[in-house]
């Protein structure tokens, strides 16, 4: 009777699983691409921006960044005059793929690196959200401190006054 009781328990477990669930993977292929954009990125090499549609949209903290173009001009302005010795640590990303066919890919880390106007030594955790459509990234979503950002680029511009 033991037996007969689990088994229905086991049945109706079963049973009443939700056929609509969604799928983390961690050892897909689209994470895979995620974490080589922070090891380029981090390398200054951004041969990984075909990966992101012409008209993606950023959503930064609060501000939105539209194109591709512009998205890249920024991140390419950290190693260019803002940072130097840039590093991703602490990363963990994983791809949830969604019942409704959608998917995107998060990441958690902390960015490190020294500010190029000030000296200054910085250490940002952060969390990035992609979603893909078509094999590209359509949307980002970044959230992280913009301290170290802020400083560097008042730095910056007050230096070009001087």
């Amino acid at each position: 009777m033991k037996y007969l009781y689990s088994f229905l328990l086991c049945a109706l477990i079963i049973g009443c699983a939700d056929s609509n669930q969604s799928i983390l993977k961690s050892d897909d292929d689209l994470s895979a691409k995620i974490n080589i954009q922070y090891e380029n990125y981090a390398a200054n090499d951004f041969s990984f921006s075909d990966q992101y549609s012409d008209d993606v949209v950023a959503r930064i903290n609060n501000m939105v960044i539209e194109g591709k173009d512009n998205l890249m001009t920024g991140w390419k302005s950290h190693h260019e005059f803002l940072y130097s010795n840039i590093n991703i640590e602490d990363i963990y990303i994983h791809t949830n793929y969604f019942s409704d066919g959608s998917i995107w890919t998060n990441a958690w880390l902390t960015w490190t690196g020294s500010g190029q106007t000030t000296g200054n030594e910085y250490s940002n955790r952060a969390h990035f959200d992609y979603k893909w459509e078509d094999g590209k990234i359509v949307e980002v979503l970044a959230y992280f401190d913009e301290t170290a950002e802020n400083n560097e680029i008042a730095a910056y511009t007050a230096s070009l006054e001087n």
